[in-house]
C-alpha cells in the first residue's frame, strides 16, 4: 500500500490508496533522489536513535541532518542511551513541541507502537530508518536484512567452499529487526550447505564490547569453531578480543584464524579488514536513509503518495574490494566518525 497526507495540515486524516504492491526497491547503489516536489516550509522534524553505541547511527543522523539543512528544516537528535521508556518518552514530547514528523530507530520494535500510534492520533506522522516499529508508520527505509544474511552467507561458503567449518552466529539484541532478519538469512543459506554445522546462535544481550567477548569467550570454551558471523559491526571489537585471549592471532588465510564476518560497515572494522583480522563485512547505506527519509517526509507533508516499505542493499567488502570500493568513495564508514 502507498500512504498519503489528505489535506495540508498534519491534523488530518491519514487514508490508504490502492496500489499494485505494498514495497519498493531502492537501487542497489544511490536510489533516485531527483527532487519532483516542492519543499514544504516551517518543518520541524526529530530523529529518535536507540543511541550512538555505533557510527551507524551517527552515519543515519548525518544524512537526516544535512537534507534537513538543504530544506532549511529544523531537525533535532534524540538519544535515548538505549532506554525503551526514555524513547517513549522522548517520542511523545515531540508532539507538544511541534514537531511536524518524527523519525524513529526503535529500541524496541513492539513496545514503541503504542507512542507511534499517540503520534499520528495527534497528526504527527512517524517514519522508521533502519529498524521497523509496530503501530501506524507511514513508511519505513531499511537495508533488505534477510538478504544481507544471504550474501554473508554465501561469502562465507565462498571463503570455505573446499572445508567443513563449525559456524557459530552470534546476534544482536533480539528485539532489534535487523538482528532477526540477517540471522534468517545466513542460516538459509549456511543451513543449505553439505559442509557447514551451526554450532550456536546466541544473542549478546548488549550491544557492548564486554557482551560479545563473553559470548565469544563461552562458545570458545565449549565448541570447536571455524566462522563467526555476528549481525552487527558493534560486536566485532569484543569478538576479536576473546579471540586473542584464547590464542586464535593469525590473520585472513593463516593458521590460528577463526574467520569472522559483519554487517554494517563501520570504519573500525573496514580497518580491521585491511589488516587481515575481519573477512568481511556488508556496507550498507545509513547516510542514504538518513537523505531520503527527508525527502520522503517532504513528499508525504505535500500530499504525494509515499511507499511503506523501501529497501536498500549495498555491498559486501573483503580484502579483495575494499580499496576499489573506498577509491569510489562507496564506503560510508571513512566519512563518519
Amino acid at each position: 500500500m502507498k500512504k498519503r497526507l489528505v489535506a495540508t495540515t498534519l491534523a488530518a486524516v491519514m487514508t490508504l490508496t490502492s496500489a499494485f504492491g505494498t514495497t519498493a526497491f531502492a537501487a542497489e547503489k544511490e536510489p533516485d533522489t531527483k527532487e519532483t516536489t516542492a519543499v514544504k516550509e516551517d518543518v520541524k522534524i526529530a530523529y529518535s536513535i536507540p543511541s550512538m553505541f555505533t557510527t551507524f547511527f551517527a552515519a543515519c543522523w548525518k544524512g537526516v541532518e544535512e537534507q534537513s539543512a538543504e530544506y532549511n528544516w529544523e531537525s533535532t537528535l534524540l538519544d535515548p542511551n538505549n532506554d525503551i521508556e526514555l524513547q517513549i518518552s522522548q517520542i511523545k514530547n515531540q508532539v507538544t513541541q511541534g514537531a511536524n514528523a518524527i523519525v524513529i530507530s526503535p529500541i524496541d520494535s513492539e513496545a514503541v507502537g503504542t507512542a507511534i500510534n499517540e503520534c499520528s492520533a495527534a497528526g504527527v506522522p512517524v517514519f522508521c530508518i533502519d529498524r521497523r516499529g509496530s503501530g501506524e508508520v507511514v513508511a519505513t527505509l531499511e537495508t533488505d536484512n534477510v538478504q544481507v544474511g544471504r550474501d554473508m552467507g554465501n561469502a562465507i561458503l565462498e571463503d570455505y567452499k573446499d572445508q567443513d567449518i563449525n559456524v557459530l552466529i552470534i546476534q544482536g539484541v533480539l528485539s532489534d529487526t535487523p538482528t532477526l532478519d540477517r540471522t534468517a538469512g545466513v542460516k538459509e543459506v549456511l543451513e543449505a550447505a553439505d559442509n557447514v554445522t551451526i554450532v550456536g546462535e546466541p544473542s549478546a544481550g548488549e550491544y557492548s564490547n564486554e557482551a560479545a567477548m563473553s559470548t565469544t569467550k563461552t562458545y570458545l570454551q565449549s565448541q570447536d569453531v571455524d566462522v563467526i558471523f555476528t549481525c552487527t559491526d558493534a560486536l566485532v571489537p569484543g569478538i576479536l578480543s576473546a579471540l586473542d585471549e584464547a590464542g586464535y592471532t593469525g590473520l585472513v588465510g593463516e593458521d590460528k584464524h577463526i574467520g569472522v564476518y559483519s554487517v554494517d560497515g563501520a570504519g573500525e572494522t573496514l580497518d580491521y579488514i585491511k589488516s587481515g583480522k575481519v573477512d568481511a563485512t556488508f556496507s550498507q547505506l545509513p547516510i542514504t536513509l538518513g537523505t531520503d527519509v527527508v525527502k520522503t517526509i517532504n513528499e508525504y507533508l505535500n500530499g504525494n503518495d509515499v511507499e511503506e516499505k523501501i529497501y536498500y542493499s549495498g555491498d559486501v567488502v573483503s580484502k579483495k574490494n575494499i580499496e576499489e570500493l573506498e577509491a569510489s568513495d562507496s564506503l560510508w564508514g571513512y566519512s563518519v566518525e
